[in-house]
This record gives C-alpha cells, structure tokens and sequence, in this order.
C-alpha cells in the first residue's frame, strides 16, 4: 500500500514538539495512520488532558482522571459539563513524538544522499547531507520544520549548512514558510519543495518520491553543471560525491548492453547512453568494441609485442574520455600496467554474455 501523507506533514505545521497523544493522532491523521506510524515513537509519557469536541471554551482540554477500578476517564472541567466524559485507555493517552532520526533517514535515502558518519543534526533546520550531482559536486538538502512556533530566519538556514551555492530546501507543505522567506530563497537560487506534495509512503519501503529525483531537481542540476562548464553532450549518471572507480560496476550482458551498479544507481545502458555510438549510422563505434575487448578480459586488455600500438592508445583514450565525462569521475578509469603490459580497468567489469555472444577475439 502506497499512498500520500498529507495530514501527517500538515500536523508538523500545526503540531508544538510535533508531539500528542495517540488518540489524537488517530483523529488528525485518520486513514494515514497506519502508515504515518512509521515516523511516530511512544515517549512512555501519558497524557494528562485530551481535545475536546469544540476546543477553546470554559474548561478545555478534558482532563484525565485515574479511576479506581484501574482505567481512565476524559471529564469537562466546565461546571456545565458541556462536553460529555470519555473512557479512554493508557494505549489512548500515550504520547507519541516525531521520530527525527528514521524521518531524515528516509528522506536523505529517497534523495540519494549517502549515509552519514557524524551525529544528527538537532533544530528546525536540518541539514540532511549533499546530493551527488556529479563526483565532487553536490547540493545540500536541508529540511526544515518552522512549526507553529517562532517563524525561520535566515541565519537558521544558513546555521542549517544553506550557503551561497544551489541547494534544496524541503519543507513540509507550501504553508510551511511565510510567501515572503520562500520568494527570498528562491530568489538565491534555491529550491524549496513541498513534501506533501512529492513524497508517499509505502507500508514495507518507507518513503519515496512520486517522481525520480533527477527530475524532480532538473532545474538546479543542470544550472550547478552549467555553471562550472561540466554539461556534456551525453547523459551524466547522478553520483555521490568522491565516488571512484573502485565503486563502479559494469556487466556487459549483451553485444550492447550494460548493467550498471555504483553508490545509490542502478541502471541499464547501451552504447548511445555512454555517448559510443556513431552519429552517422547508429552502430558503436570502436571505443565501444574496445570497451568489449576489456569486458571480456576481465578489467584487462593484454598487449603483445611490446608497447600498445597507437590506434590502441588513441581508442583508449576515446574511451576514456567516454567513461569520464558519463560517470564525472575525472580519474583515469583505464591504466596502462607496464608489468603486465596490459591495460587494468579501475572499475569493476564482468562479461556476462551468452557464450555465443562471446566467439569475437580479444582486440590487441
């Protein structure tokens, strides 16, 4: 079951503490309850007075007395009694918090931001880590919970780890902040999202969001790369900052077609999405048969007869620059071994093709 949880994020705009009893979570939250749960943790204290039907008026909230058989009892303290007395259990009146921790955890993990090492961040501005727009480059993500409490401030973002450079800005609903705080960070260049408005939950995964990241943040990835000159003619897959080839893996499966695993991806490409195939008649070109050559060796592409020949080097370096500007991990991810005298892949490459597939010879 996947749905949206819109009063659940409406409630940590209206919630003080974010923090009430069950029953009236029940009552807010209704149908999401089963599944807001998730990010509600029983803080073993109990209520000592619960809503009432018509709040504000003389004696509000009902108050809970003890009764002597051993359960609970919500009473009006008016002295007309206008509200009528409610039996409730412990299991009613246990005051349940927002769990801060599993909710930025899920949020940082939808927006493929890589685990953290350092303590959580406390406050109304969080900064959840970067998302890798290409390696080295990132954008932070913060989340912030105004409440019904005092209203945001710009050194509260900035305190938050919200600079100069592009960053994302979550917010519980398009209520969150005042017009004015919104216009101001989006006028530095900022993008402000509303959860209740991206993210729906699943019962067993947890959140997720109604579109792919790479979509949702478009605007703000293609202006970082552009910024810096890094936009390339082909695709440029999303990594976590500092990746290395070492975290890269590429499974030749088919002639052309490769599966691709690395931090936080996990995808299917061909020769046209590492930007190796001809313009002039849609087949690959020759650093993809090279790329092949090195698939089927294993990560090593064995020369013999001394050094590799130059059209050897020159496809390498085709291929090279491929791979470099696809992933943006600006090492060479292909080394030439004078010991061996072959060339050794920095990442991981497997051939896992059908042995008929297989019958072309290794290029030298």
């Amino acid at each position: 079951m996947t749905k949206p949880l819109r009063q659940f994020w409406k409630s940590l705009d209206e919630l003080p503490g974010v923090a009430t009893d069950r029953r009236a979570w029940t009552a807010r939250l209704g149908t999401e309850f089963a599944l807001a749960a998730r990010y509600l943790r029983k803080t073993g204290d109990l209520a000592t007075a619960i809503e009432c039907p018509s709040p504000g008026g003389d004696g509000c909230p009902r108050n809970v007395i003890r009764l002597p058989a051993g359960g609970y009892r919500a009473v009006c303290r008016s002295s007309t009694g206008r509200c009528d007395p409610v039996d409730v259990t412990a299991s009613d009146l246990g005051i349940l918090s927002l769990d801060d921790q599993r909710l930025h955890t899920e949020l940082a993990a939808a927006f493929l931001i890589p685990p953290s090492s350092r303590p959580p961040d406390r406050g109304r501005v969080v900064h959840l880590g970067e998302h890798g727009v290409a390696a080295g480059l990132g954008a932070p993500v913060l989340f912030a919970r105004p409440g019904p409490e005092l209203p945001l401030h710009d050194d509260d973002f900035r305190q938050g780890g919200l600079g100069s450079e592009r960053g994302v800005v979550l917010v519980p609903t398009n209520s969150s902040l005042p017009p004015s705080v919104s216009a101001r960070l989006s006028g530095q260049g900022h993008l402000v999202l509303s959860l209740a408005d991206i993210t729906h939950v699943h019962l067993k995964d947890g959140l997720g969001l109604v579109q792919p990241v790479e979509i949702l943040l478009h605007d703000l990835r293609t202006a970082l790369l552009a910024r810096i000159g890094a936009v390339s003619p082909g695709p440029r897959i999303a990594l976590p900052p500092n990746t290395t080839w070492a975290q890269i893996t590429l499974r030749l499966t088919a002639s052309e077609t490769v599966v691709c695993n690395g931090p936080n991806i996990g995808l299917q490409m061909d020769p046209a999405d590492f930007g190796m195939r001809s313009r002039k008649n849609a087949k690959p070109t020759a650093a993809w048969t090279l790329f092949i050559a090195i698939a089927a060796g294993g990560g090593v592409l064995e020369v013999h007869g001394g050094a590799p020949a130059e059209r050897v080097k020159k496809q390498k370096q085709i291929l090279t620059e491929h791979l470099q500007a696809t992933f943006g991990i600006q090492g060479d991810p292909i080394l030439w071994d004078e010991r061996q005298r072959a060339y050794i892949a920095c990442f991981v490459v497997r051939d896992e093709r059908p042995l008929a597939e297989r019958a072309a010879p290794r290029r030298r």
